[in-house]
């Protein structure tokens, strides 16, 4: 399941959750547990702290490595096999929800948040796991208030891998730009590449950038046709081709809309030295 960030943020601000324990297992290479049951009463969070494993759960496999989080419903079936030659160590909390809570709510809801490399959210789990060992009313208390902890962490990460990645992201889009601005693409199509539709892809480039997607685009298109323009005298039509665009008078359009004068023009006053 694809879980939105906004919305796991708001349903645990809002849902009365109670911390029931926290336990750190070491599972060695070539273990595996078939036919299982998530605990039938505990919805859990799995903290990957070293190795990797591969969970199922009703038959969906679930890759769990550090720099992720795991949330899983209780009571469903669940088979486990640690994956590679390293020793598989994960830390396990479990909470309940009151019983008016409805089975469709996300803590009924198997899934993978990407939180990266974040020292602090291991350190709330190490910390939750001593206290929650520890007897007394003091540290359950303590418990009670690092298990709230543990999920704003998890939260604030999940937001800052999602900013971080967008970032790569949108850079990686820029490059495409510069090497294929000659080529016949639409943001539309770009955006595709990236799992995105024009509008989502559209926003986060003009939140990184600065600029809309399609007036970087032809912002780059121009500059190269403007180059050629000053170097060579082939024909508009080929400049137009070189800079991206098949319809030579669409580009002379955009061309004078941009710099303000028309492709031939430009050249006229490239080659007097004005431009």
């Amino acid at each position: 399941m694809k879980i939105n960030i906004n919305e796991l943020a708001d349903y645990y601000a809002r849902t009365n959750i109670t911390f029931a324990g926290a336990s750190q297992y070491y599972i060695p290479p070539g273990s595996s547990i078939a036919n299982s049951q998530t605990a039938p009463k505990f919805c859990g969070f799995v903290i990957p702290l070293e190795g990797s494993a591969c969970f199922t759960l009703n038959g969906v496999p679930y890759v769990m490595t550090p720099g992720m989080v795991f949330h899983g419903s209780p009571g469903i079936h669940l088979d486990k096999k640690v994956i590679g030659n390293k020793t598989w160590r994960y830390a396990l909390f479990h909470y309940q929800v009151p019983q008016h809570v409805h089975s469709s709510s996300l803590s009924y809801s198997n899934f993978n948040i990407p939180v990266g490399t974040n020292p602090r959210l291991f350190d709330i789990a190490n910390q939750l796991i001593t206290s929650s060992a520890t007897p007394g009313s003091a540290a359950a208390l303590r418990s009670r208030s690092l298990f709230h902890n543990l999920i704003e962490e998890i939260v604030v990460s999940a937001i800052r891998q999602h900013r971080d990645n967008c970032g790569d992201l949108i850079e990686d889009a820029v490059a495409f730009m510069h090497e294929n601005y000659s080529r016949q693409f639409s943001i539309t199509e770009l955006a595709a590449q990236y799992g995105m539709d024009g509008k989502r892809f559209a926003e986060l480039f003009q939140r990184h950038i600065g600029m809309a997607p399609i007036r970087y685009l032809t912002g780059l298109r121009i500059e190269r046709s403007k180059e050629l323009l000053r170097i060579c005298d082939c024909p508009v039509i080929q400049v137009a081709e070189c800079a991206g665009y098949i319809n030579s008078y669409y580009f002379s359009r955009i061309f004078k809309k941009v710099t303000g004068i028309s492709p031939t023009d430009f050249r006229a006053e490239a080659k007097a030295g004005k431009v």
